[in-house]
């Protein structure tokens, strides 16, 4: 059996040390979260978060497919990222896309919570008047004007939402047409821009007010239209809904790249309002609907 020499030996012992002494820092700062930049220096990573709001929904990383969510998982988060711009999308036959531009820094996590409206909305007419024989309140389209019909108390309800506020009223209110309050964000209507300010201590101040650890004051949305109303989307406060002369659109507050805005409803004539922060119910002339979200 061939021997190594003592010399060899040595000479062998001697390298695996210095690979060992070389190595073991370098395995050290990647298993922290370090990778070479552009110019080959050593630079800490970050990472993305993006929550999804449903399950069957693909999540891109600069058109790469990281995700696509389930009942159980729905969101994504992407690590040891090199600090740069990344472009996400969020897909889902059916729905509208969502995308943005979003900057990772060093050892920080950026995180962004996106949304799907369908292209095609599910509207239920509410009808003012309903079969005495029918189950639920809301007409269906067997009904016929030769059964007895009585007054749907849902589109009374419906219908009195969009009466004038009385000032007594509005005195009282937390929120009104001019500004929407939702714990710590303050909405105001000024001229057709809304202006969204943080109310709380900044240390709980949204992400999507930041940029780097540096945060600003306000946040603009602009729909470039006159706004007839304007309220939180049910269940998300950083998403507002619009009543527009064109439609009824729904616009995230995020401004760290292009504002996403998706529409409910196009065309003129249309107007919303929300139901104990729930149950959208949009008008059309004397005609009253409510949006199915599911």
């Amino acid at each position: 059996m061939y021997s190594l020499s003592s010399k060899k030996r040595l000479w062998y012992r001697i390298s695996l040390a210095v690979i060992f002494v070389i190595a073991a820092p370098l395995l050290i700062l990647y298993a922290s979260g370090y990778r070479l930049d552009d110019a080959f220096r050593l630079a800490s990573t970050g990472g993305i978060y993006i929550s999804a709001p449903q399950s069957g929904v693909e999540i891109y990383v600069d058109n790469e497919l990281i995700r696509k969510t389930s009942a159980f998982q729905k969101n994504a988060f992407v690590q040891n990222l090199k600090p740069a711009d990344y472009e996400i999308r969020v897909t889902k036959e059916d729905y509208q896309e969502w995308s943005k531009i979003l900057s990772v820094f060093p050892e920080t996590v950026t995180e962004a919570h996106s949304f799907l409206l369908r292209k095609e909305p599910v509207l239920v007419e509410v009808r003012s008047l309903v079969s005495a024989e029918t189950d639920g309140d809301r007409a269906t389209s067997t009904a016929t004007t030769s059964i007895k019909q009585i007054k749907n108390p849902e589109y009374d309800i419906a219908i009195k939402l969009f009466e004038p506020i009385k000032t007594s009223t509005l005195k009282k209110a937390t929120s009104t047409d001019i500004e929407k309050v939702s714990r710590k964000l303050s909405v105001l209507r000024d001229g057709d821009i809304l202006r969204v300010t943080w109310l709380g201590n900044m240390d709980d101040i949204p992400g999507y007010f930041c940029r780097n650890e540096i945060c600003k004051e306000e946040i603009i949305i602009n729909p470039n239209s006159k706004i007839k109303h304007f309220d939180f989307f049910p269940g998300r406060e950083d998403l507002i809904i619009m009543s527009l002369e064109n439609g009824i659109y729904v616009s995230e507050i995020d401004d760290r790249s292009k504002q996403n805005v998706q529409k409910i409803v196009e065309g003129g004539g249309y107007d919303f309002r929300i139901l104990e922060g729930d149950q959208i119910y949009i008008k059309k002339a004397k005609q009253i609907f409510v949006l199915n979200q599911a």
